[in-house]
């Protein structure tokens, strides 16, 4: 799952320069994204508290907390009857909630929900997600007062260090290409690869490919780095930049993060290419979250 914190220090100056007098307000400016990332990771939105995810059959189903039901949510605020999923199949289902019940959209009830594209059901603190991915249709279910939230740590960072914001040539592909990346569970999606930033980090030419964030307005870059499986999340990590700008791009590891499966394994994440496996240890971003030491 990707983040969308805002890009600080969009200026482009030369790998591992600052302006005068910047390198304190760069560190600070550093501080002060990773204090809301920090506070995103265990707020009622973040990782920890997706709790279940369900895939429902073709067909009508029942959905609720009482063993009864077709589908059971795990989760003790929930309704014993929650409603009824019909699925016939293709890109389209509908949720009809039990009479009685109050389900929200959007903050306005409702009692019945075409499922096209992603929607949210919120029943109190408790949130259902449905979607279509594949031709199937996906719940996830989300528990703002889950253990896992109530028991998180917050998350631990290598020192920022200015050389690695680096300003690296852009290059473009020939032509727009979509390309698939596998994800962590055995299947793929497909992303587009609009080129890739080509830079030397520790002595090291590296080209590292970026693919466009679904919204298409930021890279996201996904990769693995020496650090990996002891210093830092052993599949990898991500990082996102501002759109390249007169053939350059920044590329700021301070920046860099772990991805939502690093503390929750119900995230479906996809998994860094072997072009971005660089020959270097990035040793900066986010370092491995103690939330992967509890779970052992």
């Amino acid at each position: 799952m990707l983040r969308s914190i805002p890009i600080v220090l969009a200026v482009f100056f030369s790998a591992g320069e600052l302006p005068a007098g910047s390198a304190d307000s760069y560190a600070s400016q550093i501080q002060s994204w990773r204090k809301d990332y920090d506070r995103d990771l265990v707020s009622a939105d973040g990782p920890f508290t997706l709790v279940a995810r369900l895939s429902p059959p073709k067909g009508s189903s029942s959905l609720g907390r009482d063993k009864t039901n077709d589908l059971i949510l795990p989760v003790e605020t929930a309704p014993a009857h929650a409603g009824k999923i019909d699925w016939p199949g293709g890109d389209t289902a509908t949720f009809h909630v039990e009479s009685g019940v109050t389900a929200l959209v959007d903050g306005k009830a409702v009692n019945e929900i075409a499922i096209a594209k992603p929607v949210t059901v919120a029943f109190g603190e408790l949130k259902l997600i449905f979607a279509m991915r594949d031709s199937a249709l996906r719940v996830a279910i989300e528990d703002a007062n889950s253990r896992m939230r109530k028991e998180a740590k917050p998350p631990v960072w290598f020192p920022v260090e200015p050389r690695y914001r680096i300003v690296a040539d852009w290059i473009p592909v020939s032509e727009p290409k979509t390309i698939r990346i596998p994800d962590n569970n055995g299947s793929s999606r497909e992303w587009k690869n609009p080129g890739s930033a080509s830079f030397v980090v520790d002595g090291v030419k590296v080209n590292l490919m970026a693919v466009l964030t679904p919204d298409g307005k930021k890279l996201s870059f996904f990769f693995r780095d020496r650090t990996a499986g002891h210093e830092t999340y052993g599949a990898g990590r991500f990082l996102e930049a501002d759109l390249p700008q007169n053939g350059k791009v920044v590329v700021d590891f301070n920046k860099a993060y772990n991805p939502y499966c690093a503390v929750n394994e119900l995230f479906i994440c996809p998994v860094p290419p072997r072009e971005n496996h660089l020959p270097v240890g990035i040793r900066a971003g986010e370092r491995n979250h103690p939330h992967a030491e509890m779970s052992h």
